[in-house]
């Protein structure tokens, strides 16, 4: 008996994320089998795919596998980078850079930060909620929160034995960039 499976779509709805993982994960089996060396990272419909090398190639085997699927690859965000080069996924932009160590070595790692669309988001959301003042008390525990979390970062990276209070001052979230709300 064959069945006959209708498919409805669900664009920005709550269970969105949920229907794309459940579709996807024949994906994330066909990639462990591929022998493709590199690691799958996704998020419900977004996807990673970190790579040493034959960038190109690996987007021709992606597509074929997609295709098994019924999906296909959205043509102007699927894109081949260097490491070097960065690149965005989920808000935050990835590049790797490196570090001259003390003893000549270089080092790499992989700096990270909020894309510049996310911060536009952040600031937009900011201005809308400081026109409702019943926000205000969330506005202030957010950037309490900021804080603490940045002081807790601050403990551990130098182990203050202050719970990092004397390295966060008034002015500090300011200079390393971090938006304050309100």
């Amino acid at each position: 008996m064959v069945q006959k499976y209708q498919v409805i779509f669900c664009v920005h709805g709550v269970i969105s994320p949920l229907l794309s993982n459940i579709y996807l994960h024949s994906f994330d089996k066909m990639f462990q089998l591929s022998g493709i060396p590199g690691t799958l990272v996704r998020y419900a419909d977004d996807f990673v795919i970190l790579l040493r090398r034959n960038g190109k190639k690996v987007v021709r085997q992606v597509e074929r596998m997609l295709g098994r699927l019924g999906l296909k690859l959205h043509p102007e965000k699927t894109r081949v980078v260097r490491a070097e080069d960065g690149f965005e996924f989920l808000g935050i932009h990835f590049q790797r850079c490196s570090v001259r160590m003390k003893n000549a070595k270089e080092k790499n790692y992989c700096a990270l930060w909020p894309s510049d669309r996310s911060i536009t988001v952040l600031r937009g959301w900011d201005n809308y909620q400081r026109k409702a003042m019943s926000a205000r008390k969330r506005v202030v525990k957010l950037n309490g929160f900021v804080r603490d979390r940045l002081r807790i970062f601050l403990k551990r990276k130098y182990s203050d034995q202050s719970r990092g209070t004397r390295r966060v001052h008034d002015n500090l979230p300011v200079r390393l960039g971090l938006y304050q709300f309100g």
